[in-house]
């Protein structure tokens, strides 16, 4: 059986004409009726009633075209695909939030790189909400964002949880300390983070407080990094972060602080379009949803 014959045949059934098939195919009348006699010998069945005055699908046939509709879609999704990879040129558009990047960007890079020598990976670190927004416009394959997720069009898998820390300037009255309670933390004022991945951290931290009856002081939102880290490193506020990136703030001078007896936490998913997944992607996912497995 040939896919040639197949095409041959799907054009009979919507034209139910001989004439218009071959005209429509570009072949002489002769070769359709070769090639459907062909096709039908393969098959076993009768596949078209022809008379002299109609042409007619059989039972059997009506069954045959449903089932090989299939075979063109997959045929027609196959051709997109590469054309899409060959655009592309072999590369993977990835985004991450901070933690994401350190945990699992960077093992899954390495990993890559021995899988799929020839393939390039474009980066960048960007805020969930920008994130998802980039993933439904078609303009990243995958990203790395702190969930749960609702968007629509957007299909999502959860990973793993991230602490949240607090961080103070040393020289800070808790600064001599490893954690520290949220009643002990709530004498300070809090500083909200500087842009939107900063709400799935706040949530969390005052979630965990809110649960123990205690309140926060919030301050007003700081519009940069540069104001944040600064009014964090001279005055006696509090700042949060995830655990990864407070590591990294450590380098600056900064203390860390683990959060008692509740410590409050973030989750990570992967997230890619629903609409235009790939093989690529889906394999990427799944190294991804490995990797958490063994980090948790």
């Amino acid at each position: 059986m040939e896919f040639r014959q197949l095409e041959v045949f799907r054009t009979i059934a919507a034209e139910l004409h001989f004439g218009k098939a071959a005209k429509r195919l570009f072949i002489a009348q002769a070769s359709v009726s070769q090639m459907l006699q062909k096709l039908e010998d393969d098959v076993g069945v009768r596949l078209v009633h022809r008379s002299s005055r109609t042409v007619q699908l059989t039972p059997a046939g009506t069954v045959f075209l449903s089932e090989i509709e299939r075979v063109f879609a997959a045929v027609e999704r196959s051709v997109s695909l590469a054309q899409q990879a060959a655009r592309r040129g072999g590369s993977l558009r990835i985004a991450t939030n901070y933690p994401a990047s350190r945990l699992l960007l960077l093992p899954l890079l390495a990993d890559l790189r021995n899988r799929e020598p020839g393939m390039t990976t474009m980066l960048r670190e960007m805020a969930s909400q920008d994130q998802l927004k980039a993933l439904v416009r078609g303009d990243l394959d995958l990203g790395l964002v702190y969930g749960p997720v609702d968007e629509e069009g957007i299909s999502s898998q959860f990973l793993l949880s991230v602490p949240v820390v607090a961080m103070v300037r040393a020289g800070h009255p808790l600064s001599n300390a490893s954690e520290a309670s949220f009643g002990e933390i709530a004498r300070y004022l809090q500083l909200a983070g500087t842009d939107p991945t900063s709400s799935a951290i706040e949530s969390a931290v005052l979630s965990a407080s809110q649960s123990q009856g205690i309140g926060l002081q919030k301050a007003a939102s700081r519009t940069d990094p540069a104001s944040y880290h600064l009014e964090l490193e001279t005055t006696d506020s509090v700042g949060f972060a995830s655990l990864p990136r407070a590591e990294q703030s450590k380098a600056n001078g900064l203390h860390m602080l683990r959060l008692t007896p509740i410590e409050p936490t973030v989750d990570i998913h992967v997230a890619w379009s629903a609409r235009h997944s790939e093989p690529l992607v889906n394999s990427v996912v799944e190294s991804l949803i490995q990797l958490a497995e063994s980090l948790r």
